[in-house]
């Protein structure tokens, strides 16, 4: 059994696939909020504006996420330089 120590966490590494993640997200979250469960707010809307509703929402989602996780991660190498120590994952070989 080998322990390694995430001392830093790469931010492309982050914007290669989260992103994705996150738009998918979005929508699923936009199709519950402006369709399948519509407040009173959105009950009256046209279904043209709530596809236009469920794309912004699901493009803003994704910045906010995105610029979020950014900051953790910038939180998390700027305090595990500060501390000399970060995540501990044990591994071992699968075989």
């Amino acid at each position: 059994m080998s322990l390694y120590d995430v001392k830093r966490v790469q931010i492309f590494s982050i914007l290669k696939i989260l992103p994705l993640v996150f738009l998918i997200l979005g929508c699923f979250i936009g199709l519950f909020t402006f369709f399948f469960f519509p407040t009173d707010l959105t009950i009256g809307l046209s279904f043209s504006s709530k596809l236009l509703s469920l794309a912004i929402f699901a493009m803003l989602y994704t910045i906010i996420m995105i610029v979020g996780i950014i900051l953790v991660a910038l939180l998390y190498n700027f305090l595990t330089a500060m501390l000399k120590g970060g995540i501990v994952f044990s591994l071992e070989h699968k075989e």
